[in-house]
């Protein structure tokens, strides 16, 4: 949808509509040419003149006629082209009930598989399901608001169910309309992982506490985040985290391989590719003129973690140009520019330092 959809172009304008338009549009902006383009009412402002909260004011003033604008830099040039309103779909909320179900279903039955012997399997698969439902949640509905917020029209979050030992694939939201500028671009793409993080900080700090001290040796270890490491010396210092006994081990609790989990799928979602919530991100920063390359370091990333198949979805997605916002001209702000250095060190928090030492 970063060009000019289609079926819009057929849509025929009057001379009347075009006049109506274009009061509207130099009422805002300061022009230097106007014309009917393909029946596209087309205008070329003038250099250099503030642009954003004008095209915001002009969507709102559009919104009544059912039109969107489109805002880009052409060779040098800024255009501005007003279409009629792609139709949306309504949504079948039927649809996200069954897969919630499902979900909730799966996820009971992994943390049932993964509680440990001590651990009522019941309780530990009740408890892995609510906790990983709320990270999932929290992350999808921090899209979702932040969607609503900016006029965006979006689904509500599709859980997809999956075998164990996750129970779950994660959850998206569709978004069936384009934000209005890379601020809202930014913050829709920004919102989700800053609340899932902060849910699964919570889950996991509580999780670690009531790890189960078992005699078995271990035959492996879970890649540990930087979060966790930190987390673990603060609540060892409170003396508030188990030992293990002489030559045993520590057995998760459920909830804190919830935490586990929704930490690492905050660190997989701020990969700077495709359609991924770093991908938006990203696009919101720098445009297009990264994207590739951030999306093939992804890829190298995700291959160094051998996270195989979540690498080659990386690539196939990177494949696909990124449509942006409607007014892809006017620039990010400088307090969003500053949430992003915090989103990098979220990032970092959610990797293993073992990685580090690899690249």
């Amino acid at each position: 949808m970063s060009e000019i959809p289609n079926e819009t172009t057929k849509a025929l304008f009057t001379q009347e509509d075009f006049e109506k338009i274009t009061k509207l549009v130099s009422a805002e902006f300061q022009l230097e040419e106007t014309l009917l383009e393909h029946n596209i009412p087309t205008y070329y402002l003038k250099q250099p003149q503030e642009t954003k909260q004008p095209f915001l004011r002009l969507l709102k003033n559009l919104k009544n006629m059912n039109l969107i604008a489109f805002l880009r830099k052409e060779n040098g040039k800024v255009i501005l082209k007003v279409v009629p309103k792609p139709p949306i779909k309504p949504s079948n909320t039927a649809v996200n009930l069954l897969l919630l179900l499902a979900t909730i279903f799966t996820t009971f039955l992994a943390g049932y598989l993964v509680s440990p012997e001590v651990i009522n399997p019941y309780v530990g698969g009740f408890s892995f399901t609510i906790a990983m439902l709320a990270v999932l949640g929290t992350h999808e509905m921090g899209h979702k608001l932040t969607a609503n917020k900016n006029e965006v029209d979006a689904t509500l979050p599709y859980f997809i169910p999956g075998p164990p030992p996750l129970g779950t694939f994660g959850a998206v939201i569709m978004q069936k309309s384009l934000p209005p500028n890379r601020d809202a671009l930014f913050d829709i793409g920004a919102d989700g992982p800053i609340s899932g993080f902060i849910v699964a900080f919570i889950i996991s700090t509580v999780g670690l506490t009531m790890t189960v001290p078992s005699p078995q040796v271990p035959a492996g270890v879970i890649g540990a985040p930087l979060l966790w490491i930190i987390i673990e010396h603060a609540l060892e210092a409170l003396n508030m985290i188990p030992k293990p006994p002489p030559g045993g081990m520590l057995l998760l609790h459920p909830i804190a391989f919830a935490g586990w989990v929704g930490i690492v799928v905050t660190m997989l979602n701020l990969l700077p590719a495709g359609m991924l919530d770093g991908g938006h991100i990203a696009r919101a920063l720098g445009g297009e003129k990264y994207r590739f390359v951030l999306a093939m370091l992804s890829v190298f990333y995700l291959i160094v973690l051998r996270v195989y198949v979540m690498a080659i979805l990386v690539l196939f997605m990177s494949m696909y140009k990124h449509p942006g916002p409607l007014d892809d001209v006017s620039s990010l702000s400088k307090s969003r520019k500053l949430v992003s250095i915090v989103l990098i060190g979220i990032f970092i928090l959610c990797t293993p330092p073992s990685l580090y030492l690899l690249l």
